[in-house]
């Protein structure tokens, strides 16, 4: 890292900080740390079971309503690394405890919000706020314990993401079915205000003195360039809006080379290109990039599939994820350990997890396109299920070891953070790719000319189908089944294709320093192994 003339190598010296007179409990901030993380955990898996009653409630189209997801997990995939830098600026607690502020109150705002537009926006803000607490959380609990008990301590706070896991999609589908889908949002606010209070009162002040400026126009370029990326996506495939979508990634490839370009020059890079030279490390964030596009952009549509098509309330919903959930739970550890046991063979266990979750949506692929309007949750589902919960936990863990490995230690806290980003940005270009091409399947089957079918008809049965509901009798509501169907098996097969293209970065990872290089990774997968179901 290329340090301004003059400026020490050495750290300053800073005068003792409360927290080294009269520190708090470790226990307690692990607790507080952990309360926050399960908040962001729960929040993003609660509102994936609340997206089918959010489009019914505000008249929008899957393809939108997603973007309750994808502008989230955007927003956690490109500002942890400036957030963690104003961390080590200004103090981990008061920016850990400004993002939670932020995120409480975005949340209301979610809650309250009247039109979608409204809600994504809001969700932005309420990503914004994850974003700024995400880097703190894993910091302040490595701080918090000494290196002998910082194993134990990671554990316990890798294990909030299970609980999570698990807790979110049954938590959502119970508000939602009990009342309304603005409580998945609502539920944050007496959290938020709990955790605020406990982190104020358990978590001790704590800053890098060696960090002198975040790099702000490399993270506006960076964010710029995202945008433009996941716009024109979104909107490639509409009529009449390719010319807007085409303009929107030349400009997103500009902001993107300009980015690069800053990052060579400026003095406090937000990213170290030197790492980019290493192949395993881009090719297993590459990996991971491709996994989380498959996974968790799949993720919206599997819940809108359940439950505006084959009719699941909320709560059956939320229920139909935990065979998955519950294994992901229970394996992680395991996987954890088999990993490091792994030594060279460590790309080959990722790639065979990467391998059980591709066979689970070809699955789905075949058999919905199979069975047709017979399909079933027990049949073609669930297997589906059962298989990605054993292979999840293996591409989690072993990821974040082949990327650990792959760095020095000085640079595991940017290895972690570029691998976070990986799997966020990689969440919302899935979620914009896949429902541009369901959205681009049903135009094409509910389409001019249908004998037996008005043009006004038709348009009712397109818009009825962009979320997933089969409307209408007769003709057009086979029409209209066929176009989810056919448009769900292509999402599937897609995500098949995803997983391969995965599965092959992965097998590319390999370091001849695996065996040599210090694993520093049980730290980071927690940050990293983001649990998939909900």
């Amino acid at each position: 890292m290329r340090r301004p003339a003059g400026d020490p190598a050495t750290p300053r010296p800073s005068r003792p900080s409360a927290a080294r007179l009269a520190p708090p409990s470790k226990w307690l901030t692990l607790t507080a740390a952990c309360f926050g993380l399960m908040m962001l955990y729960v929040d993003l898996f609660i509102v994936n079971v609340a997206l089918p009653a959010i489009g019914q409630d505000l008249q929008a189209p899957a393809s939108l309503t997603s973007w309750t997801i994808a502008g989230y997990a955007l927003m956690i995939g490109v500002l942890p690394m400036g957030a963690g830098r104003l961390a080590d600026l200004w103090g981990q607690r008061r920016v850990y405890l400004a993002g939670l502020a932020l995120f409480t109150v975005a949340s209301l705002a979610c809650g309250l919000a009247p039109s979608i537009a409204l809600l994504i926006a809001c969700r932005v803000a309420q990503g914004v706020g994850a974003a700024i607490m995400t880097p703190s959380t894993l910091a302040i609990v490595t701080r918090a314990f000494p290196p002998a008990q910082r194993g134990l301590a990671i554990g316990i706070y890798s294990s909030v993401s299970g609980i999570g896991l698990v807790a979110g999609p049954v938590l959502g589908g119970l508000l939602v079915q009990l009342d309304s889908w603005r409580w998945v949002f609502f539920v944050n606010v007496p959290l938020g205000i709990l955790a605020i209070g406990l982190t104020t009162l358990a978590v001790p002040e704590a800053r890098d003195e060696t960090v002198a400026a975040v790099d702000w126009l490399g993270l506006a370029l960076l964010s710029a360039g995202l945008f433009g990326l996941l716009f024109a996506l979104t909107h490639l495939t509409e009529r009449g809006s390719q010319p807007v979508a085409l303009a929107s990634a030349l400009l997103s490839g500009a902001a993107l080379v300009a980015f690069v370009w800053v990052e060579q020059h400026v003095a406090w890079p937000l990213v170290d290109l030197a790492l980019l030279r290493r192949r395993p490390f881009v090719m297993a964030c590459l990996s991971f990039f491709l996994f989380a596009a498959a996974l968790f952009g799949s993720q919206p549509y599997w819940s809108l599939f359940m439950q505006n098509y084959w009719g699941f309330s909320p709560l059956a919903g939320g229920l139909a994820f935990l065979p998955s959930t519950a294994l992901i739970a229970a394996l992680t550890p395991v996987a954890g350990v088999l990993g490091q046991r792994a030594g060279t063979r460590l790309r080959l266990v990722a790639a065979s997890g990467i391998c059980a979750l591709g066979l689970s949506f070809l699955y789905v692929c075949v058999y919905v396109t199979w069975s047709g309007a017979a399909s079933s949750y027990t049949a073609g589902l669930l297997p589906a299920l059962v298989l990605r919960g054993v292979g999840i936990p293996l591409v989690a863990a072993c990821t974040s070891l082949a990327v650990m490995n792959a760095v020095p230690v000085e640079k595991a806290g940017l290895a972690a953070g570029t691998l976070g980003m990986a799997r966020n940005v990689g969440t919302a270009a899935g979620v914009a790719l896949l429902g541009a091409a369901f959205a681009a399947h049903v135009d094409a089957v509910i389409a001019p000319p249908q004998a037996a079918l008005a043009p006004l008809d038709l348009a009712a049965l397109r818009v009825a189908a962009a979320q997933f509901i089969a409307a209408g009798d007769g003709a057009g509501r086979t029409l209209a089944e066929a176009a989810i169907l056919g448009g769900f098996a292509r999402l599937a097969l897609l995500c098949a294709l995803l997983c391969g293209a995965a599965m092959g970065a992965a097998l590319l990872s390999r370091d001849r320093r695996e065996d040599s290089l210090p694993i520093q990774a049980a730290a980071v997968a927690a940050s990293v192994s983001r649990p998939a179901d909900g």
